[in-house]
C-alpha cells in the first residue's frame, strides 16, 4: 500500500524516510488533522494543502493578528472574500473566520471554486497572488504528505480518544499555582502541578475514589496484571495502533459487556433485504465446444460467483422469520424474549446463566458525550472476562481508582505509546489537553446541535458528518432511512462493534446521493475470507454494499454502472478515511486500493486495515520512523503549543444563511 495520507493530484509523498529537519519543525496540533481531512474530502482538495496554508497564514492559529491588507482569522481571509466564501461548518449559526472549522472549510471552498480539483497550483495562486507563496505551500504540503501513514493515523485517532477517567479530574500542569496551594479536605483532589517536561513519559490523573477508568478508544486488551512498577494495570491498543497504559489502579474489572454472537447466513440477509439471488441467464447452461474463459472482470456471472451469492458464512439460517426491513421506521430493535431474573444472581450457576448482567452496576459503558451510559439491550449482551485479546469499545470501564496514598488523592498513571515499530512513549499531556479542549469547546460542532438525521440535521454537509464522534455517527446511521442495513448488522452498530471509519463511509455515501444497501458488517460474515485470510469484517473494519439507490450490484458492474459511480465516490476519501481495499469486479488503474475478485459480483467490499495486529504491531509498522526519530518527534509534540480556540463567535463573524 502506498502512503494513504497523500493525494494523487500533488503533493506527492516525500522521498523514503522523513528528514530530521521536518521532525524538528513539526507544528501541527493533532486536533486539527480531522478538520483538514474532512474539509479536503468535502471539497476534493488535498488535505495537506489546507494544512500548509494554515501554517503559513497563522501558524496553525497561534498568530491571529490582522495583516496589513486587512486579512484576518485562522486562514487570513480578506473580509470581502470571507463574505463570499465563508462557511458555517460547525453549525452555530455564524460564519466565523476565527473559528478553525469554519475557516479551514472556507479555504477548501475557495480552492474548489478556483478549480483546485484540476490545477491546485493555480488555485493556490488565486488564494494569494505570489509565486513564492505557491511554492512555499506546495513544499510544505509535500513534506506533510511524506509523514508515515501510521503516524498521521495515530495522531488523528488520538483526537477521537476519550479522557481516561469518567469523572471530574485534574492532572499535571492543569492547575494554576494558586489552586495548587489551596488546602483541601480529605478525599478531594490534592494534585500538585508539575512543570512541563519534554522527557515525561506518563502523567498522573487525579480524581475521586472509585472513579471509573474507561477505554480511550476501541481496541484490544494487550495485558492485564500487577507489577512492581505499574501496580494494577491494563494495557489497551486501539484501532489506530496507539497503546494506552492505565497503571496504579485501585481495581480492575473482571468482566466487560460484549454482544452475543448471532448466527446468520447470506441467504437470510439477501431475503431480508430483497436482494436478487441469481442474475437471469444470458447464455446456455451447457455447450459441446470449449469456450475461452473470460477474465475476472468480464466473468461477472460465472458459476463460482453465483455460488458465492448463496454461500453459508456463519452457520445455518436463523429459524425465525426475517426481521423487518431496516428502512421501515418501525424496525428499531428486534423483539427481545422475556429476560430471565434470578433470586440469587450471584450464585455461580445463576451468574453464568445471565445473573451477572442482572447485578452489574449501571454505567459499565460510558458515553463521553453525555452524562448517561451507552444504550445497550441487556438481552443482546453477555459478560466476558477482561483478559489479553479481549476487544472492547470506547467507554468500556477497565477499572476504578483506589484510595488516597499519603498526600496524594486517588489517581491513575496514564501513558501513551503511538503506533509504529520502536515508538517510545509520548508525553500524554498534549493529548489530554486536546481531549479537554474538544470537550470544553465542542469545536467540531456547536454544543447542543442535533447531529442525528431529521429535520434539524438534514443540512449537515459531508465534512460535518465526517467530524462526528463515533457514538453520534452510529445513531445517525441507524436513523438514516437512506441507509438500508440488515437487522443483525444494526445490532453490531448499536453494540459499538463497527469501526468509526466504516460508519463514516456509510454516512458519506448516503450524504453524497449514493444510498447504500448494506449486506455485511461484522455479523453474518465468517472469520476468514475465501482465500483463507482473516477478514476485516471479523474486527468490524469492513462493509459490503449489495445495492445502491435500489439498483443491485449484481449485474450492474462496468463502465457507466452504479458500481463505477459508487467506487469513484469512495476514491475521493483521503487521509485516515481512505479505504485500505475496495473490491469489486472493476479495476481502476489510477487507484492503489482497488482490487478485482471474481466472488465480488454481487457486492462492493470496502475495508479498512485494523492497525493492531495479532503480533502486537501495526500492519504498517515497518514503515514507521526510526526509534530515535520517534523520540525527536515525541519531544517536539510535547513542545508545541495548542492555539487558543474561542468558545463564542468573534465580532468579525457574519450570520449564516438559512
Amino acid at each position: 500500500m502506498a502512503n494513504p495520507t497523500t493525494s494523487v493530484s500533488t503533493p506527492g509523498a516525500a522521498v523514503e524516510g522523513v528528514p530530521n529537519f521536518f521532525i524538528e519543525k513539526f507544528r501541527i496540533p493533532p486536533f486539527l488533522l480531522p478538520i483538514y481531512q474532512a474539509a479536503g474530502i468535502q471539497y476534493n482538495i488535498p488535505w495537506q494543502v489546507l494544512a500548509a496554508i494554515n501554517e503559513i497564514e497563522s501558524d496553525y492559529g497561534r498568530n491571529l493578528n490582522v495583516s496589513s491588507a486587512g486579512a484576518l482569522g485562522w486562514m487570513q481571509f480578506i473580509p470581502s472574500s470571507w463574505k463570499t466564501y465563508g462557511v458555517d461548518a460547525n453549525e452555530d449559526g455564524r460564519k466565523d473566520p476565527y473559528n478553525p472549522v469554519d475557516a479551514i472549510f472556507a479555504a477548501a471552498r475557495y480552492l474548489k471554486a478556483a478549480d483546485g480539483e484540476k490545477d491546485i497550483r493555480r488555485a493556490i495562486f488565486a488564494y494569494n497572488h505570489a509565486d513564492w507563496y505557491v511554492d512555499s505551500v506546495m513544499l510544505r504540503a509535500k513534506l506533510i504528505g511524506g509523514l508515515p501513514s501510521e503516524f498521521v493515523g495515530s495522531l488523528t485517532g488520538l483526537t477521537e480518544g476519550r479522557f481516561p477517567v469518567h469523572a471530574a479530574s485534574r492532572y499535571a500542569d492543569d492547575l494554576s499555582e494558586a489552586e495548587a496551594r489551596k488546602r483541601v479536605r480529605r478525599g478531594e483532589n490534592a494534585a500538585n502541578p508539575v512543570e512541563g517536561q519534554t522527557s515525561r513519559r506518563s502523567i498522573k490523573i487525579y480524581s475521586r475514589k472509585g472513579a471509573p477508568v474507561i477505554a480511550a478508544n476501541d481496541g484490544v486488551i494487550r495485558r492485564v496484571g500487577v507489577s512492581g512498577a505499574l501496580g494494577r494495570y491494563v494495557e489497551l491498543r486501539d484501532v489506530y495502533g496507539n497503546t494506552f497504559t492505565y497503571a496504579h489502579l485501585g481495581s480492575t474489572v473482571r468482566t466487560y459487556p460484549a454482544r452475543k454472537p448471532r448466527p446468520v447466513s447470506r441467504r437470510a440477509i439477501a431475503k431480508e433485504l430483497d436482494l436478487p439471488s441469481d442474475p437471469k441467464p444470458e447464455g446456455p447452461a451447457s455447450a459441446t465446444a470449449t469456450r475461452r474463459r473470460g477474465s475476472a472482470k468480464v466473468g461477472a456471472r460465472g458459476r463460482a460467483a453465483r455460488e458465492a451469492t448463496t454461500r453459508e458464512v456463519s452457520g445455518p439460517p436463523t429459524p425465525a422469520a426475517p426481521a423487518a426491513r431496516a428502512s421501515d421506521p418501525k424496525a428499531g430493535t428486534a423483539a427481545a424474549g422475556k429476560q430471565r431474573l434470578f433470586a440469587n444472581p450471584t450464585r455461580p450457576n445463576a451468574r453464568d446463566a445471565g445473573g451477572a448482567l442482572q447485578v452489574t452496576p449501571k454505567g459499565e459503558l460510558y458515553n463521553p458525550y453525555s452524562s448517561g451510559t451507552l444504550k445497550l439491550d441487556p438481552s443482546e449482551m453477555v459478560l466476558k472476562r477482561l483478559k489479553p485479546g479481549a476487544k472492547v469499545i470506547a467507554g468500556t470501564v477497565l477499572g476504578r481508582l483506589g484510595e488516597a496514598t499519603g498526600a496524594q488523592a486517588p489517581h491513575l498513571e496514564f501513558a501513551i505509546r503511538p503506533a509504529g515499530r520502536g515508538a517510545p512513549k509520548v508525553d500524554p499531556k498534549p493529548i489530554l489537553d486536546g481531549w479537554k479542549l474538544l470537550e470544553s469547546t465542542a469545536i467540531y460542532r456547536a454544543k447542543g446541535k442535533n447531529a442525528l438525521y431529521g429535520a434539524d440535521a438534514d443540512g449537515l454537509t459531508v465534512g460535518q458528518i465526517l467530524l462526528m464522534p463515533k457514538e453520534e455517527l452510529a445513531e445517525r446511521v441507524l436513523a438514516d432511512p437512506r441507509i438500508d442495513i440488515y437487522e443483525c448488522g444494526r445490532r453490531d452498530i448499536r453494540a459499538g462493534e463497527v469501526d468509526r471509519r466504516v460508519l463514516a463511509t456509510m454516512a458519506f455515501l448516503a450524504s453524497s446521493g449514493v444510498r447504500p444497501t448494506v449486506s455485511s458488517l461484522k455479523c453474518g460474515h465468517g472469520f476468514l475470507t475465501k482465500s483463507g485470510n482473516v477478514s476485516a469484517h471479523s474486527s468490524g473494519n469492513a462493509v459490503d454494499v449489495a445495492a445502491v439507490n435500489g439498483v443491485p450490484i449484481m449485474g450492474h458492474q462496468g463502465e457507466g454502472s452504479i458500481t463505477e459511480l459508487t467506487i469513484r465516490r469512495l476514491l475521493t476519501l483521503q487521509g485516515t478515511m481512505k479505504p485500505d481495499q475496495i473490491i469489486s469486479l472493476m479495476d481502476f488503474k489510477d487507484a492503489d486500493n482497488t482490487l478485482v475478485l471474481p466472488d465480488h459480483d454481487d457486492h462492493i467490499h470496502v475495508g479498512f486495515q485494523p492497525l493492531y495486529g495479532s503480533d502486537g504491531l501495526g500492519s504498517a509498522s515497518a514503515g514507521a520512523l526510526k526509534p530515535r526519530q520517534w523520540a525527536k518527534l515525541i519531544n517536539r509534540l510535547g513542545e508545541i503549543d495548542n492555539p487558543t480556540v474561542r468558545t463564542r463567535p468573534s465580532k468579525d463573524s457574519i450570520p449564516a444563511e438559512e
